[in-house]
């Protein structure tokens, strides 16, 4: 019910902001028994079978929709689209595996990780095909709102002195692997009393732009609530911890007007 509530409000936002009828039939997309369904209107219909299904994505214009499938256990998973002008799904990858895949907030171009390479759609014949690396040593990442450049992290190294620092970097959509390219971003010390992490993670931008929220986590020995909520500007000139929290990305919401982020206090 979550999934189906989310996408909804994430499409229905798309149709207000592009001035679109009121009389077009909204639509939704949900998992239902691990298929991919969609709701239009007041039809519902089944877009896959024989998958087990997870995390489905709107394209910026709702043309399509990525998810990834695979085993149940989601040891290993694979990206796939709907195209809902073809009225079928593909795989534009059938052998590379991935489990983060996130839509431009500009165009039809998909982002994903796959062993720890980012990589960005091409274009073929309309739709999302093809792809290009962006970046090695990637743990997670977002898309900057302007479409042109991710926020990612990398893990830290442990060292003979200890952990290194948590680092954030600024990628351009087209740095093909050019590590000149690849500007640092920020760099959070951290230390095992008050502010331990080797990663971060679960970026989310604010309604503006102005800010991203992510989590700091720690090596997988601490427990589950030691993750840290922070806050950094865009710019990357102002950091700030906002607190300990379970490692739950779907808990941290910003409000959709303004600068205002909730999450659970532990």
């Amino acid at each position: 019910m979550v999934t189906r509530i989310l996408l909804l409000l994430l499409f229905v936002s798309f149709n207000f902001s592009t001035g679109a009828s009121a009389e077009v039939p909204l639509k939704a997309a949900f998992i239902r028994d691990h298929q991919l369904w969609m709701k239009e209107g007041d039809k519902e219909i089944q877009l896959t079978a024989g998958q087990y299904v997870s995390f489905p994505q709107w394209s910026k214009d709702g043309q399509f929709i990525a998810y990834l499938a695979g085993e149940e256990k989601g040891e290993k998973t694979y990206l796939y689209i709907y195209d809902l002008k073809k009225k079928e799904s593909y795989q534009p990858y059938p052998t590379i595996e991935t489990s983060i895949i996130k839509w431009s907030p500009t165009s039809n171009q998909l982002a994903y990780i796959s062993r720890g390479v980012l990589n960005v759609t091409k274009t073929k014949n309309g739709r999302p095909q093809g792809f290009e690396n962006v970046s090695l040593g990637v743990s997670d990442f977002e898309w900057f709102p302007n479409g042109k450049e991710f926020i990612v992290s990398s893990q830290s190294n442990l060292l003979h002195t200890g952990w290194e620092p948590a680092r954030l970097f600024k990628v351009p959509v087209d740095a093909n692997l050019d590590p000149n390219k690849i500007k640092l971003f920020y760099t959070i010390q951290t230390n095992t009393t008050d502010l331990f992490a080797i990663d971060a993670e679960a970026f989310k931008w604010s309604p503006d732009g102005s800010w991203v929220s992510f989590l700091l986590t720690p090596t997988a020995s601490w427990s589950n609530d030691s993750n840290t909520l922070s806050v950094l500007s865009s710019g990357g000139e102002h950091f700030q911890v906002i607190g300990k929290m379970l490692g739950y990305e779907n808990w941290i919401k910003w409000a959709p007007t303004k600068n205002q982020l909730a999450f659970p206090c532990l």
